[in-house]
C-alpha cells in the first residue's frame, strides 16, 4: 500500500529504492496511518462543533447535547448556590468528551501532530543518511565508484522529510481554515450568554427604583412651587386685606420656606443615597472580582486535595495490604495452635495407653511373683526346710544311683542334670525380674525429670508470653513510623516527578519552537545551503540528543536511586518481620508445651511403683 502510494509522486523504480530499508517503510507507515488519523479525528470534531454553532445561532435554543445536560446541570445548581456563568462553562466544557476523550486533549493532540510529522521526518532521514553513508566500503578499490552510488542515491533519504513536511503543511492548513479552537471559544461564549440572559442584576433595579423615587420627589416640589407661586399671585390682589390677613399670610410663606428647605435636605439625602448606591455597587464588583479568585484557588485546592486523598487511597491500600498479611499470618498461627493442640491431645492419649500398658504389666509382674511364692512353698512342702541337706543326700543316693544306673547305659537321664537345669532357668527368670524392676525404677525417674523440664518449660513461656507483649508494641510502633515514611516518601515523590514534568514540558516547546524556526529556514534554502542546514542539524540534534541523554540519565539515576531506597527499606523491613515470625514460632513451641502440661492430667512418682 505504501509503494502504490509513493508511485503516485515518483517512479516505480524510485518507489522501490525508498522502501528498500525496512525501518524507512515503517516510518512512511506511522507517517500515513497517523496523518489518516488525525485528519478523521479534526474533520469530525469540526464537524461536530460546526453542527452545534450553527444550532445555537439559527434556533437560539439548547435543546441539543451537551448544551442540553448542560443547561440542567447549571439550573440545578443556580437553584442550590449561585454560580458563575463562565467558570460553570469553562469547567463543563473542559470535561466534555469526544472518542472518550476530552475535546481540549483531542485539539492539542491535533496541533502536536504537526511537530510530530516534522520530526518523524527527519528521524527518517537521518536513519536514510546513516544506512547510506555505513554502505560505503571505504577499504574497497572502487571507493570513487561506491561513494559515486552512495551519492547518486542520496536523495532517497529526504523524502520521509519531504513527506513529514507535507503532511506538517496540510495539518496547518487544515488548521487555520477549519480552526476548532476559534469555534470551540465560540460555542462557549453562545453558551455563557445563553446561561446568563438579559435579567437585570438586583443591584440595579435598586438604583432604578431609587432614582424613580428621586425623580418623583423633584416632581413634588416643582408642584408646590407652582402652588406657592399662584398663591403668591392670588394673595397679591388682597393687599387692603386686614392685618390679620397679612399676618396670615407671612406665617404661610414661613411655611413654605420650611416646607422648600426640607425638601431641599430630602434632596440632598436622595443624593447622597445614590453615592452610596454607586459604591455598594462598587463594591459589590469587587466582591465579585474576589469571590472570582476565591473560587478560582478553591478550584486548585480541590485538585490538591484530590491529589492527596489519591495518595491517601494508595497508603490506605498498602496498609489494608500489610493488614491482610497480618491477618493471614494470625491465621496460620491459629492454625498452628490448633495442630499443636491436636498432637499434645494425641500424645495424651497415647501416654494414657502406655500408662494403661505399664498397669498391666505391673499386675502381670505381680501376678509372677505370686506364683513364684506359690511355687516356693510348694517346693519347700515337697521338700522340708533342710532343702540344701537332703539335696546332697540326695546326690549322694543319685551319684550311688548313677553307678548303678551307668551299667544299664545311657538310655535314661540323669536326675542331677534336669534339677541343675530347673536351678539355672530359675536364677535367670529372677534376673529378668530384677532387670525389669531396674527399667521400671528408671522410668520413674526419667519421667520425673520430663516433669521438672515441664516446670521450666512453663516458666520460660510465661517469660516469653511477656516478650511477645512488648515485641507487639514495638511492631505497632514501627508500623505507625513506617506508614508515616511511606507519606514523606510519596510527597517527595510527587514533587521529583512534578519538577521533571516542568523540566520535560519546556524542553519539548524549545524543541518545538527550534524545528518550526528550522523547517521555515529549509523551505527557503533547502537546494543552495544543504550542506549547511545539514551540518547545522546534525549539531542541533546532537546537542538535543545530549541534554535530552542527560535528562535521561539524571531522570533514571534519581529512579534507582528511589528503587534501591525502597528496596533497602522492604528488604530491612522483611528482616524485622522474619525475626519477630522466628520468636513467634519459638513462643508457640513453649505454648504448645505449656498447653500440653495444663492438660495432661497424669501426675506420676516413684512411688506408686
Amino acid at each position: 500500500m505504501v509503494q502504490a502510494i509513493l508511485e503516485l509522486f515518483t517512479s516505480e523504480q524510485k518507489a522501490e529504492t525508498i522502501l528498500t530499508n525496512p525501518m524507512i517503510e515503517f516510518i512512511f507507515i506511522v507517517l500515513f496511518v497517523t496523518f489518516l488519523a488525525a485528519l478523521f479525528i479534526h474533520l469530525s470534531l469540526f464537524n461536530k462543533l460546526k453542527k452545534l454553532r450553527n444550532y445555537l445561532k439559527d434556533t437560539d435554543r439548547m435543546d441539543i447535547e451537551p448544551l442540553a445536560s448542560f443547561k440542567d446541570q447549571y439550573n440545578k445548581k443556580q437553584k442550590q448556590e449561585s454560580v458563575k456563568a463562565e467558570t460553570f462553562v469553562q469547567e463543563k466544557f473542559s470535561s466534555w468528551r469526544l472518542f472518550h476523550m476530552p475535546v481540549v486533549s483531542l485539539i492539542k493532540m491535533i496541533q502536536m501532530t504537526v511537530s510530530a510529522f516534522i520530526l518523524i521526518g527527519v528521524l527518517g532521514t537521518f536513519i536514510g543518511l546513516t544506512s547510506s553513508l555505513g554502505s560505503i566500503d571505504i577499504e574497497g578499490n572502487d571507493l570513487v565508484e561506491g561513494v559515486a552510488g552512495v551519492l547518486a542515491g542520496i536523495d532517497v533519504a529526504f523524502y520521509t522529510s519531504i513527506a513529514g513536511m507535507g503532511f506538517s503543511l496540510v495539518m496547518t492548513v487544515l488548521m487555520k481554515v477549519l480552526n476548532t479552537e476559534f469555534m470551540l471559544t465560540d460555542i462557549m461564549l453562545m453558551t455563557e450568554s445563553k446561561l446568563e440572559g438579559h435579567k437585570q442584576h438586583g443591584m440595579n433595579r435598586l438604583i432604578d427604583v431609587s432614582e424613580m423615587i428621586n425623580d418623583s420627589i423633584r416632581s413634588l416640589q416643582e408642584t408646590n412651587q407652582q402652588s406657592l407661586s399662584n398663591m403668591e399671585a392670588a394673595f397679591s390682589g388682597f393687599q387692603e386685606y386686614t392685618t390679620g390677613l397679612q399676618k396670615s399670610a407671612e406665617d404661610l410663606a414661613a411655611f413654605n420656606d420650611g416646607l422648600s428647605e426640607n425638601l431641599h435636605q430630602f434632596q440632598q439625602l436622595f443624593d447622597y443615597m445614590t453615592d452610596v448606591t454607586d459604591g455598594f455597587a462598587e463594591g459589590t464588583k469587587h466582591l465579585n472580582e474576589n469571590f472570582d479568585s476565591l473560587f478560582s484557588y478553591f478550584k486548585r485546592m480541590d485538585g490538591r486535595n484530590e491529589r492527596m486523598a489519591k495518595a491517601f487511597e494508595n497508603t490506605y491500600e498498602k496498609v489494608r495490604e500489610v493488614s491482610k498479611a497480618q491477618q493471614e499470618t494470625l491465621q496460620q498461627f491459629d492454625d498452628s495452635v490448633g495442630d499443636i493442640k491436636q498432637f499434645t491431645s494425641s500424645l495424651l492419649e497415647d501416654q494414657s495407653g502406655m500408662q494403661s500398658r505399664f498397669e498391666q504389666i505391673q499386675e502381670k509382674s505381680k501376678h509372677l511373683v505370686d506364683r513364684m511364692v506359690e511355687h516356693n512353698h510348694t517346693f519347700r512342702k515337697v521338700f522340708g526346710e533342710d532343702v540344701s541337706t537332703k539335696l546332697t543326700g540326695i546326690m549322694t543316693q543319685l551319684r550311688e544311683l548313677s553307678t548303678e544306673f551307668d551299667k544299664m547305659g545311657h538310655s535314661m537321664v540323669k536326675l542331677p542334670e534336669a534339677l541343675q537345669v530347673i536351678n539355672q532357668t530359675q536364677s535367670e527368670y529372677k534376673h529378668l525380674l530384677s532387670d525389669r524392676f531396674t527399667e521400671l525404677k528408671e522410668f520413674n525417674q526419667q519421667f520425673n525429670q520430663h516433669l521438672k523440664a515441664h516446670l521450666a518449660d512453663s516458666m520460660t513461656f510465661e517469660k516469653h508470653m511477656q516478650e511477645a507483649a512488648s515485641t507487639y508494641e514495638q511492631m505497632g510502633m514501627k508500623n505507625n513510623q513506617f506508614i508515616q515514611e511511606i507519606n514523606a516518601t510519596m510527597n517527595q515523590m510527587s514533587q521529583a516527578f512534578q519538577q521533571r514534568e516542568n523540566q520535560l514540558e519546556t524542553s519539548v516547546g524549545m524543541m518545538k519552537d527550534t524545528l518550526a524556526n528550522y523547517v521555515s529556514n529549509l523551505e527557503g534554502s533547502l537546494g543552495n545551503k544543504l550542506d549547511k542546514v545539514g551540518q547545522v542539524i546534525r549539531d542541533y540534534m546532537q546537542g538535543a540528543n545530549d541534554g535530552i541523554r542527560n535528562e535521561f540519565q539524571e531522570l533514571r539515576r534519581v529512579s534507582d536511586a528511589n528503587e534501591q531506597n525502597q528496596a533497602r527499606f522492604i528488604q530491612q523491613t522483611l528482616q524485622d518481620l522474619n525475626r519477630e515470625i522466628q520468636i513467634l514460632n519459638q513462643q508457640l513451641t513453649a505454648f504448645a508445651q505449656r498447653t500440653a502440661t495444663s492438660n495432661n492430667p497424669i501426675r506420676l512418682s516413684q512411688n506408686e511403683y
